[in-house]
């Protein structure tokens, strides 16, 4: 135990100060978990001493299928006129991603196995949103994967966008040919433009794995708290320097700038 508190402490040290880990320095401490349920581990020791509570959760299914899971402290909304400033400094990049809130907890893995359309019940809106990114590791993702993990998947905060039509998860989930458009641009210059596709094709996907994967206590999925389950773009690099406008078409569009002075 003695590790993991020390590694999350590490960790509320870099989130604090800006600072960078770097993987030698873990290495020599023999601090890098040994499992996946150490990283997770972490994670809770971080919450429990982190001054801002959970406000949801980036899921993810691993390549051989495992469902993981991270929390996410710093989440915002969009305004009226679909506009929102991140307050904190530091993102790195940012994700495109379709995103749901939480209409009642979602109850432990052990209470038995939820379907899809079981999940479905448990979410109260789907919205477009954006996932910031910021490493704490110096090597960012290119490190033994807990420890990636237990970094929470380099998430920095979360952008909870514009409402928008249940459907379209369907149609990600179709994975047919009329997938929407994504433009990301900040000011003049495009960051993204393409056609884009969820990683595991239902946005619904990670969310079923992960309520039914022994990781899932029942004191995680909170009634309120919002699920994003992967990117439609990848991890494109961006500090929030100017006015980043995102429009998936045909679906819905916001404007994100960082900390306003």
């Amino acid at each position: 135990m003695a590790a993991i508190e020390k590694l999350a402490k590490s960790f509320i040290t870099a989130s604090r100060e800006g600072a960078k880990i770097f993987l030698a320095a873990v290495q020599a401490e023999g601090l890098i978990p040994a499992t996946l349920g150490e990283a997770m581990a972490v994670q809770r020791a971080f919450a429990e001493s982190w001054a801002e509570p959970v406000a949801g959760w980036k899921l993810a299914i691993r390549p051989d299928g495992e469902a993981v899971g991270a929390p996410m402290f710093d989440c915002v909304r969009v305004d009226e006129a679909n506009a929102a400033s991140f307050p904190h400094d530091g993102t790195e990049g940012i994700e495109v991603e379709i995103c749901f809130t939480l209409s009642a907890d979602i109850p432990a893995a052990t209470a038995g196995p939820l379907t899809r359309t079981d999940l479905i019940g448990f979410i109260d809106k789907v919205h477009l949103g954006a996932e910031l990114l910021r490493y704490r590791l110096a090597e960012k993702n290119q490190v033994p994967f807990p420890l990636f993990l237990a970094d929470r998947l380099a998430n920095h905060g979360f952008v909870i966008g514009p409402e928008v039509d249940k459907d379209i998860v369907d149609v990600f989930a179709g994975n047919g040919e009329n997938l929407p458009q994504l433009t990301v641009t900040e000011g003049s210059v495009s960051l993204f433009d393409a056609g884009v596709k969820h990683p595991n094709g239902d946005p619904l996907a990670p969310l079923v794995a992960f309520a039914n994967a022994a990781f899932n206590t029942g004191e995680m999925l909170k009634a309120g708290n919002v699920v994003t389950t992967g990117s439609l773009c990848g991890a494109i690099p961006s500090t929030l320097a100017g006015d980043t406008h995102i429009v998936l078409k045909s679906v819905g569009a916001f404007t994100l700038s960082g900390p306003r002075p």
